[in-house]
């Protein structure tokens, strides 16, 4: 592989989408605006904010033009992902950094990565979060690249995590993928899914360059009942299925329908408009046996069981 340019002549787009948050935003592009690496852009892209986030967005970006504005037009799907694309669309950096709105970078965060880029020579860079207000010991479960290697069955089963402001990747690698905008939550899960399908050449950075700010009111904190998490995470499974399905393996692909099964037996229901589309896709993966999700179906709706069929299937 070749280096993109000489060390500090390289560009970093970070990508920020962000949400009333004028609260917080201040503190973050400081963070930004502190860097040690100072070759960057910051692209700020608001979803429709109804407080003075706009504002304070185009003041940063009036005493400094390294900070730039985005909005997402209507015309659109409001969200996070939907920002983050406007982002890559825009971006003219040779590398991109993801970052969120209400997160604060260490000042040494982009120096961190673009030197680890430029060592290992390769696709991507991961590095780690901690936690500034809350404790750490879930997110110190995921970085486990001692036990297992970066592959796409490895991150796609969750045996390697990380977050999405942990990574720095070639820009030409992070505009070939999209972050899928249909879904609300778990679209790290979706876009990470799909990087490593493409490009495994990534390595780890055991250093923590992002602070991260903890809300009890978070998209995954407001799902707060069994029955809304577990929809969520069959839409995660299942637009990833299908976003993987043409570039993927049989087993990971097994993997996720297999998900996907046990998440609608205890809703007992397929909780997506698009039945049908769901249902041929079990037959494609399981032919003929698709016929005991049928009976899965069947049992849940007229005697609330199926177990039976569940277990047939998932054995297939």
């Amino acid at each position: 592989m070749e280096k993109v340019n000489d060390f500090r002549q390289q560009l970093i787009s970070i990508i920020i989408p962000t949400f009333n948050r004028a609260h917080l935003l201040g503190e973050t592009l400081d963070s930004v605006l502190a860097q040690t690496y100072t070759n960057w852009e910051c692209l700020v892209t608001d979803d429709g904010s109804t407080d003075t986030t706009v504002n304070i967005i185009a003041a940063y970006a009036k005493k400094d033009s390294r900070i730039k504005l985005l909005k997402r037009p209507d015309t659109k799907l409001k969200g996070a992902n939907a920002c983050r694309n406007m982002g890559l669309d825009a971006a003219q950096g040779d590398y991109v950094v993801f970052f969120d709105s209400d997160d604060l970078m260490t000042k040494n965060h982009l120096e961190v990565k673009v030197k680890g880029m430029n060592a290992f020579n390769c696709d991507y860079v991961i590095t780690k979060t901690q936690f500034f207000n809350h404790t750490n010991e879930g997110i110190n479960t995921y970085y486990k690249f001692d036990e297992f290697p970066i592959t796409p069955f490895n991150y796609v089963t969750q045996k390697i995590n990380w977050l999405t402001y942990d990574i720095c990747l070639k820009a030409k690698l992070a505009k070939a993928i999209s972050f899928n905008e249909n879904l609300q939550s778990g679209q790290e899960y979706n876009y990470f899914s799909k990087l490593v399908h493409i490009a495994t050449e990534g390595n780890f950075i055991d250093e923590v360059v992002t602070l991260r700010r903890h809300h009890e009111h978070s998209i995954r904190g407001q799902l707060k009942d069994r029955h809304s998490l577990n929809v969520s995470l069959f839409k995660t499974y299942f637009y990833t299925y299908i976003d993987l399905k043409l570039i993927s393996d049989k087993e990971i692909l097994f993997y996720l329908m297999c998900n996907c099964i046990k998440l609608i037996y205890d809703l007992k229901g397929i909780p997506i408009k698009k039945r049908g589309v769901f249902t041929m896709e079990v037959f494609k993966t399981y032919s003929f046996k698709g016929v005991y999700f049928i009976g899965m179906l069947v049992g849940l709706k007229i005697f609330n069981k199926g177990y039976g069929f569940r277990q047939k299937l998932l054995k297939a």
